[in-house]
């Protein structure tokens, strides 16, 4: 009696490239919808320390849980109603005085900046003044269409809504049943590959968390430095701008380099004396010297494993494909990708595929 010849196993580089697939559409098609889980995520890992001191103490791990988002949340609507007044007021007057602004900067700033420049040879016959028209209204036209696409992304009030309703729920069973759910999830990895598996893991599981809390503080940090001595140098909107600046510092050079320009003009602008122009520029410089030296190698170091090219096109991706929550997750996302990408690469390496025959 003959047997049917065994159909041949699929390669296991097929399948879990199949599977990262699956997972890939997966999140595109989702969308918005899995935003609130990202973000309870995010959350989580920040409160995680929190909750595993108060469980080391014998406190109920549902309890730990409750106490943390109650303290997150008091946190945040304590500095919502302190700040919140204040980039209000300056926002809605920013938006007020904008095209004044605008026309300040065309008609007589840079006048004076353009007959300089025209002593230089290098710049001697060029016509700045219409070039900068143009690119001043090239770029409102930009912020506009970026803005409106991460307005978009975000969701409609609905959607914000659900993610404030939805986002502490998730949150809340995170932290209460990680250590089950990590229990469940290496009951499913393959018993060949487990140690392997969990040990990239616990790399992606450190980095997010390193990252996650590293920068979050530094980003905490930067944002009050900058908004309180951009305030005392009596810049207008300079709490606003300084906030801006210090949560978009996790962005490389893109955060501090805008900041520096809105403020420096602003500051040129609305003082007519170079000391209070070069003490606007000294808070930057100070900041870079503070974050350089200080908070990133402390707080941050080198978890992610990034080359700020890749992050500013994360962050550029992330926010044209997810819209605001998109530039949020970009980073975490990116340095999972490339442990993941690291690993593929090693294993590529170690395989028939890349080593010479063996004669």
């Amino acid at each position: 009696m003959t047997h049917p010849a065994p159909t041949s196993p699929v390669p296991e580089w097929r399948f879990w490239l199949i599977l990262a697939f699956v997972l890939a559409g997966l999140l595109w098609l989702l969308g918005d919808v899995v935003t609130p889980f990202f973000l309870a995520t995010l959350i989580a890992y920040l409160l995680d320390p929190v909750v595993r001191k108060l469980n080391g103490w014998g406190v109920p791990r549902g309890l730990c849980a409750a106490i943390a988002i109650l303290l997150f949340i008091a946190l945040v609507t304590t500095l919502v109603l302190f700040i919140g007044p204040i980039v209000r007021t300056q926002a809605t007057d920013l938006v007020r005085t904008l095209p004044a602004y605008i026309d300040t900067l065309q008609n007589d700033l840079w006048p004076r900046v353009s007959s300089f420049l025209q002593q230089i040879p290098a710049f001697s016959g060029v016509k700045l003044q219409a070039h900068l028209t143009q690119y001043t209204g090239d770029a409102v036209n930009l912020a506009g269409i970026l803005l409106g696409r991460v307005v978009t992304g975000s969701g409609a009030l609905l959607h914000v809504l659900m993610y404030f309703i939805l986002t502490p729920v998730i949150t809340f069973y995170l932290l209460r049943d990680w250590p089950i759910m990590v229990t469940h999830f290496e009951t499913l990895l393959p018993a060949r590959h487990a140690p392997a598996i969990r040990q990239e893991l616990q790399t992606i599981d450190q980095m997010i968390a390193g990252f996650v809390r590293g920068q979050a503080t530094v980003s905490l940090c930067l944002a009050a430095f900058y908004a309180a001595t951009l305030y005392l140098t009596g810049l207008k909107y300079g709490m606003i701008i300084g906030l801006a600046t210090g949560f978009l510092s996790f962005i490389p050079i893109v955060g501090t380099v805008t900041g520096a320009i809105v403020s420096l003009t602003l500051a040129a602008i609305q003082f007519h004396q170079a000391s209070h122009i070069a003490l606007v520029g000294a808070v930057f410089v100070a900041a870079q010297v503070l974050d350089g030296y200080f908070l990133t190698p402390n707080l941050v170091g080198t978890r992610v494993g990034l080359h700020p090219v890749w992050i500013i096109f994360a962050v550029i991706a992330g926010g044209t494909l997810f819209g605001f929550f998109g530039i949020i997750f970009a980073v975490p996302v990116a340095g999972t990708l490339a442990i993941l990408l690291r690993v593929a690469l090693r294993e590529y390496r170690a395989s028939r595929y890349y080593q010479p025959p063996v004669p």
